[in-house]
């Protein structure tokens, strides 16, 4: 397993402090969040359609959906959604 080093703001490090042990969970929990958001940022943008924020987020349709709608969102279904669920179901 390849060792990072990265430089943090004081204030970050001592939040940290207590999940020294399980930084490699924090680490991973935090980049499936960032995924997710970033996912659907471009979904808003109408760059990508829910199924492929959800792929691109590396989660299923479903819980791409629930993220949506926890962020204030609400996903409609348009024609290209339904033809990419049927073809390829996450």
């Amino acid at each position: 397993m390849p060792t990072v080093t990265i430089a943090i703001p004081d204030e970050l490090s001592e939040q940290l402090e207590p999940y020294r042990d399980t930084l490699d969970d924090v680490l991973r929990i935090g980049l499936r969040e960032v995924k997710k958001a970033q996912s659907l940022i471009l979904f808003q943008q109408g760059s990508l359609s829910m199924w492929k924020a959800a792929h691109l987020a590396g989660v299923s349709l479903r819980e791409m959906r629930q993220y949506a709608v926890a962020h204030g969102l609400r996903a409609s279904v348009d024609e290209e959604t339904i033809d990419e669920e049927l073809i390829c179901p996450l």
